[in-house]
C-alpha cells in the first residue's frame, strides 16, 4: 500500500508541476487505485470470477476563470504532459461567470471502521465461496427453488487529492456487495424473491442470510393474490426505504434540483415531511457505508442535518456549486456517475469531475420496533422491494415504483398473505408528510450499487394491480 501510494503522490506531484510551468493559475489532482474482485452467478453457478485493478486520475485546471478537466489511466511522462494540454484544452471552452477556486487546507478528521484489511486481502478462492454460500443457503430454503443469480462484488480503494494550494488528502477504504434473485417454481406458478447488502468489513458479509431471504421470498409468491386498487397504509422494510431516502437525498443537491429535479428548490425552512422525519448526513458515522474523512476535493468531512423534524434545513455544497451560490462547500463532493437505478463501476470514480451530494445519508431512527410496526398496522401493505423507481414528475414530486415481488397483505397486525406484482402511484412529498412511524434500527439497504442506512418507515400510498 505504501509504495502504490508514494508512486501515486508522485504522478500528482508532476502534475502539478507540469501545470505550473504551462503557466495555469490552478491545478488538482484526483489520484485513484481500484482493487474489484468479482463474482458473478448464473443458473446457481459461477459464471465469472475476476479481478481488476484500476488506476487512473482526473485533473482539474484553473486558468483566470476558466475550467477544465480531463483523465487519464496512463501514468508515463508523455502521457501526464498530454493529460495537462487536454484540460487546459477544455477550460478554453468553459468560462464561468464567477470567481472559483479549488479548497485550502483544513484539519482532517479520522474515521473508524471504513478499511478492513481482512476485506482487501480476500483471495479469490474465499469469494468464490462466499458466493456459493449465498446460492446454497436459497436452494437449501425450499426444493421449489429451482434457480438463482446475483454478484458479489469486493472493493479496495486508495484516493490522494493534491491540488496547488498544498491539500493533500489520502483516503483509504474497503466495500462489498453482495446481492441474489432466487427464482421459485410450483406447477405452473413462478414467483421470484431477491436480497442484497453491503458493508465496509468482512465480518458484516453474511451470505446465507442473503440466500435465505431471497428464497423466502420466492416462495411466499408462489401463492400470491391480486391486489384490489386504493389507497393504503404502507410498510416501506428497509430496501424500499432506502430507495425514499436516496431520492430525497439527491433532492437536496443544488446541482441535481436545478438540472433535473427542482421538487425543493423553493422549500428551505418548509415543512416538507411528517415531524417523524429526520435526515442526516454524517460521513463522520463509524463503519458508514458512506463514510471518509474527506470528500472527492479533499474537504474534511462533517456531520450535517438536512431536514430537521420535516422542515428543510439545508442543501448541500462542493466547492464549484458553493461557488456558484456564494456558500461555503459543506464537505459533499462526489465523483460519481449520475445515471439513477443504473450500476456502475463499484470503487472510486477519476474519470468524472465532482458533484455535491449526501455522502452518508439517513433517516434517524424512531422509538418503533419492526414488530410494533406490523402490529399496529390494522390494514395495510408491507413492501419488500423497490423496482424501476422514479420521480415521474420532478416539479410536482410525483413518485412510482413497480413492486415486482416482496409484496404482501397486512391484517390485524399480521403479514396473511403475498400479493401479486402491482405498482405504487403517488407523491414523494404526500409519503413523507404521511410517515406516521419509523424503527428504531439502522440497517444497511439498497440495491444496483446504491446502498445506505435506513430504518423502516410506515407512510400512505396509492397502489394499483398491474397485471
Amino acid at each position: 500500500m505504501a509504495s502504490l501510494m508514494t508512486s501515486l503522490r508522485e504522478a500528482g506531484k508532476t502534475l502539478l508541476k507540469i501545470a505550473e510551468k504551462k503557466g495555469l493559475d490552478e491545478a488538482e489532482a484526483y489520484l485513484v487505485s481500484n482493487k474489484v474482485l468479482t463474482v458473478r452467478l448464473v443458473n446457481n453457478s459461477v459464471f465469472e470470477a475476476k479481478g481488476v485493478h484500476d488506476i487512473g486520475v482526473g485533473l482539474r485546471v484553473i486558468k483566470g476563470n476558466m475550467l477544465g478537466f480531463s483523465s487519464t489511466a496512463d501514468f508515463s511522462k508523455k502521457s501526464l504532459e498530454k493529460l495537462v494540454e487536454a484540460a487546459a484544452s477544455t477550460a478554453k471552452a468553459r468560462k464561468l461567470p464567477f470567481k472559483y477556486s479549488f479548497p485550502k487546507p483544513r484539519k482532517i478528521p479520522k474515521v473508524a471502521g471504513v478499511y478492513d484489511k481482512k476485506l482487501a486481502e480476500l483471495p479469490s478462492e474465499k469469494a468464490v465461496d462466499l458466493a456459493y454460500q449465498m446460492v446454497d443457503a436459497s436452494l437449501s430454503h425450499s426444493k421449489k427453488i429451482k434457480d438463482n443469480a446475483g454478484v458479489l462484488n469486493v472493493v479496495s480503494y486508495e484516493t490522494l487529492l493534491l491540488n496547488t494550494h498544498g491539500v493533500s488528502a489520502k483516503n483509504s477504504g474497503t466495500f462489498f456487495e453482495a446481492s441474489l434473485s432466487a427464482t421459485a417454481k410450483s406447477g405452473k406458478n413462478v414467483s421470484e424473491g431477491s436480497d442484497a447488502t453491503a458493508g465496509r468489513r468482512l465480518k458484516e458479509l453474511k451470505p446465507k442470510e442473503v440466500g435465505e431471504k431471497a428464497a423466502e421470498m420466492a416462495v411466499s409468491g408462489l401463492k400470491s393474490k391480486k391486489l384490489k386498487e386504493d389507497t393504503y397504509t404502507v410498510i416501506l422494510d428497509y430496501e424500499p426505504a432506502s430507495g425514499v431516502l436516496g431520492y430525497v437525498s439527491m433532492l437536496v443537491s443544488p446541482m441535481i434540483a436545478k438540472l433535473y429535479f427542482p421538487l425543493l428548490l423553493d422549500k428551505m425552512g418548509k415543512k416538507i415531511a411528517s415531524q417523524q422525519i429526520t435526515l442526516i448526513d454524517d460521513p463522520l458515522m463509524p463503519n458508514g457505508v458512506g463514510s471518509a474523512p474527506v470528500d472527492d476535493e479533499g474537504t474534511p468531512s462533517k456531520k450535517k442535518i438536512i431536514i430537521n423534524k420535516g422542515v428543510l434545513k439545508a442543501f448541500v455544497y462542493d466547492s464549484f456549486y458553493g461557488a456558484i451560490e456564494k456558500k461555503k462547500t459543506t464537505g459533499n463532493a462526489v465523483r460519481a456517475s449520475f445515471a439513477v437505478g443504473v450500476s456502475s463501476f463499484p470503487g472510486k470514480n477519476y474519470n468524472g469531475e465532482p458533484i455535491p451530494v449526501p455522502r452518508n445519508p439517513y433517516f434517524k431512527p424512531g422509538k418503533w420496533k419492526r414488530e410494533e410496526i406490523l402490529e399496529e398496522t390494522k390494514q395495510g401493505l408491507l413492501v419488500r422491494r423497490f423496482h424501476y423507481t422514479r420521480l415521474t414528475n420532478p416539479t410536482r414530486g410525483d413518485f412510482t415504483s413497480v413492486l415486482r415481488m416482496g409484496l404482501y397483505a397486512v391484517k390485524n397486525g399480521e403479514v396473511v398473505g403475498a400479493l401479486k406484482k402491482s405498482r405504487l402511484i403517488d407523491n414523494l412529498l404526500n409519503m413523507l408528510q404521511n410517515v406516521d412511524a419509523v424503527s428504531d434500527k439502522l440497517v444497511v439497504a439498497g440495491s444496483w450499487g446504491d446502498y445506505a442506512h435506513t430504518p423502516i418507515i410506515r407512510t400512505k400510498a396509492h397502489v394499483a394491480p398491474i397485471d
